[in-house]
């Protein structure tokens, strides 16, 4: 997924946005279609690339929910310019969009640039641009459209309504048939929508009719909502022109219409593929405006942070240390114990570390969190919380700096991120048992220091649920789920344990693999790649809910789903509890867990 390069200023008075998902637009094209049009095409126009074409990161040959990162990467785009021009003092720049995309994506973007001056240029086989549609433009005043299928009065029932769309071919049989085959009885209404002429490539003779037809389809989605009131989503299959499509997309309004879904036909594979849902509350973060005093305690709280990072490296250089490193190569280990901290906060996007030049960068928003986490687990556990965070994601540094956008090949699950983090996250607890061991001796030595690991884990945990942006959770991905409830298991493992082994060395940790089966799941709307997330909240006792839990070559089952709904719950709500009481509550969970399960506490 690329970021867009906004290189405007106080002056642009346009944007040229070239979108280039099939093939590359010239930007010198662009600017003279717009000058023969007798439109400013050079002198304060800016120009900008939107997915830079890459044959190799073709969108048209992933699986249908594969293609999220495509429409995050429209959103961000979105919330860019509009932060970009509330910095600059600009009102709603024109774009002059010169799309080569699906449809689907030409729609979704369009949709994603709302009360602004939109023209959509439309290329030719010969590859000349002219304008295909202008949303200032007046429309034209006849009908460009028939309606088919569409209820003339309210109707009862519940399900989902298919809306296809065919201006430049006539896929209306097969594209109903395909989503009859999917849906059956669930479908509620079959609706189809053609220019009255014919679909054809030369049915559309005017801009004007486009902006026509933009408004015919606004009505019929209008319809649709209130003829269909036990509806629950509109199924949408088109073929047309690129500007057609975007057309179409400033037609949409999810918050007064029905959820749409997107669906691209896939040659390959002679399909329709759900590419995209679009409803009310889906939408990337846009820019946030912090206020002066939230950029102030952001600005103290980095000041905090640069003194943590400098305490660490300047502990991990002395020679009594170096073993702690082994696991970094040496150009890693370098760079890490000579890097140093950014001066001020970001207030937007910012890369976490970046590892050749060594340096931390920290938005406004992460260190607010922070502040939020020093005010829960007090300076000196918010310290090492810092310090975890710190190495766990050096550590990454080795696998290219894997996070879970930055390798989409962990797939559904993510269970290669999932491993690659749990050797970061034991690396961190490694040095953060170091560190008390050297500067908290008589501590260790008081606890034992299972104790004291006991403690570092839950810290880490706390730093694991500052990156939840919401009280209590109510949504995990999968991948993420598995995470905790992997140290959670730990932790509580080491609870169990410390009653039989108080003044020992604290036990090596192990690689555990944890998971609960039989969850409800819905599509990740906010990742990049193929996810799958579960509601916390929405534990439904009647399904088969399966614990199990794979640990020192011992395999375990467990089927009570009550204990189930009562864990996610309690992680649910953590951040609403006093952590001593989070904490409790989840060690008498587990402590029911491993009663009806002792080989998982018996030390090897």
């Amino acid at each position: 997924m690329s970021n867009v390069e906004l290189s405007i200023n106080r002056r642009t008075e346009a944007l040229i946005l070239r979108y280039e998902h099939d093939r590359p637009v010239i930007e010198d094209a662009a600017r003279q279609t717009l000058t023969r049009e007798g439109l400013e095409g050079y002198r304060d126009v800016a120009s900008a690339v939107l997915h830079p074409y890459d044959e190799r990161l073709s969108v048209r040959s992933l699986r249908g929910e594969a293609w999220a990162g495509a429409f995050l990467e429209n959103e961000r785009f979105a919330s860019a310019l509009i932060g970009k021009e509330k910095e600059l003092g600009l009102d709603h720049l024109p774009v002059y969009l010169f799309g080569c995309a699906p449809l689907e994506l030409m729609l979704h973007l369009a949709s994603c640039l709302p009360r602004r001056r939109l023209r959509v240029y439309q290329q030719s086989g010969s590859g000349e641009w002219s304008l295909g549609f202008d949303r200032t433009m007046a429309a034209a005043s006849e009908d460009f459209l028939e309606v088919e299928g569409l209820p003339k009065a309210k109707q009862g029932g519940s399900g989902v309504v298919a809306l296809v769309v065919e201006v430049t071919r006539a896929i209306g049989d097969q594209a109903l048939e395909a989503f009859r085959r999917k849906h059956g009885a669930n479908l509620l209404a079959e609706v189809r929508v053609r220019p009255v002429r014919g679909p054809g490539p030369a049915a559309i003779q005017s801009p004007a009719e486009v902006s026509r037809a933009a408004e015919q389809l606004r009505g019929v989605l209008g319809d649709l909502h209130e003829q269909l009131g036990g509806a629950t989503s509109v199924l949408l299959a088109m073929d047309c022109p690129g500007s057609f499509a975007a057309a179409l997309g400033t037609a949409v309004n999810v918050n007064t219409q029905l959820p749409l879904w997107l669906h691209h036909y896939d040659a390959d594979r002679r399909q329709y593929l759900l590419v995209q849902e679009m409803k009310a509350g889906r939408a990337a973060p846009l820019a946030v405006e912090y206020t002066t005093a939230q950029f102030a305690v952001a600005a103290k709280v980095l000041s905090e942070v640069r003194k943590v990072h400098q305490e660490l490296v300047s502990w991990l250089s002395e020679p009594a240390q170096q073993d702690l490193l082994s696991e970094l190569s040496e150009q890693d280990r370098t760079h890490f114990v000579r890097g140093s901290v950014e001066d001020a906060p970001s207030t937007g996007p910012i890369e976490i570390y970046r590892h050749f030049e060594g340096k931390w960068g920290f938005d406004v928003g992460m260190l607010l969190a922070l502040k939020e986490l020093k005010d829960r687990v007090g300076s000196e556990d918010w310290k090492e919380c810092v310090r975890l965070y710190m190495v766990h994601e050096v550590f990454h540094v080795q696998q290219g700096g894997l996070t879970s956008y930055t390798f989409s090949g962990s797939g559904r699950t993510g269970f290669v991120l999932e491993a690659a983090d749990f050797d970061a996250d034991a690396i961190a607890i490694e040095v953060a048992l170091a560190w008390r061991k050297s500067k908290q001796e008589g501590t260790v030595a008081g606890d034992g220091e299972t104790r004291t690991m006991e403690r570092i884990i839950w810290n880490a945990m706390e730093s694991l649920r500052m990156f939840e942006p919401e009280t209590p959770i109510r949504t995990l991905s999968e991948r993420r789920l598995r995470r905790y409830l992997i140290w959670m298991f730990q932790v509580c493992r080491l609870s169990a344990l410390k009653l039989t082994s108080a003044r020992g060395p604290a036990p090596k940790l192990e690689r555990a693999t944890v998971e609960i089966a039989g969850l409800k799941t819905s599509p990740d709307p906010f990742e990049t790649y193929s996810q799958q997330r579960v509601d916390l909240l929405d534990v439904d006792l009647n399904d088969e809910l399966i614990t199990g839990v794979y640990f020192q070559r011992k395999l375990v089952r467990d089927p009570d789903r009550r204990w189930v709904k009562r864990v996610l719950e309690a992680l649910s709500r953590w951040g609403e509890k006093p952590r001593e009481d989070a904490q409790d509550e989840m060690r008498r969970l587990f402590e029911e867990f491993f009663n009806r399960h002792r080989e998982l506490v018996q030390s090897r």
